[in-house]
């Protein structure tokens, strides 16, 4: 079982800087984590004009896959969107997987603010609230992840 966690904020609130962060403290301590980053736009593109996965897509493959030794890549072409339950099929045996740009209700959230002296306002419910990261993924742990394996075991 994995723990979902959805952080939430306005544009240009930090949330990917948070998120780094997090990755980075929780990945230390031996947690694998995962991100899901949802785009209200149907226009996405990280594919390179004149690399060869993106001259084959634009000549009408509708499915491309880059694999390497240690990464893969799809490209594909989606009829409709796929559900979150189906991506979350990519994470088996994840710890954490934080979801950005979803916001529907049922996840734990993690609100992020940034006021204008540059300060960070990290809030994980009205009663849980933290002014650095580190703090922050001390509390996922023990309140999050570890919750996780318990229910697990």
């Amino acid at each position: 079982m994995r723990a979902l966690l959805s952080v939430i904020g306005k544009k240009g609130s930090g949330k990917s800087e948070i998120l780094e962060r997090l990755i980075a403290l929780l990945s230390r301590r031996g947690f694998r984590v995962g991100v899901i980053k949802h785009l209200m736009r149907e226009d996405i593109e990280i594919d390179e004009p004149g690399k060869d996965t993106y001259r084959y897509r634009s000549q009408g493959a509708a499915t491309v896959i880059l694999s390497g030794r240690r990464r893969l890549a799809l490209f594909t072409n989606l009829g409709e969107e796929i559900p979150l339950e189906g991506l979350l099929n990519f994470f088996q045996g994840f710890d954490l997987v934080f979801l950005e740009g979803y916001f529907q209700e049922g996840f734990s959230q993690l609100e992020v603010q940034r006021k204008e002296s540059g300060e960070w306002l990290l809030k994980m419910g009205a009663a849980n609230v933290f002014r650095e990261p580190d703090s922050l993924a001390l509390f996922i742990e023990e309140k999050l992840l570890k919750k996780e394996m318990e229910l697990t075991q």
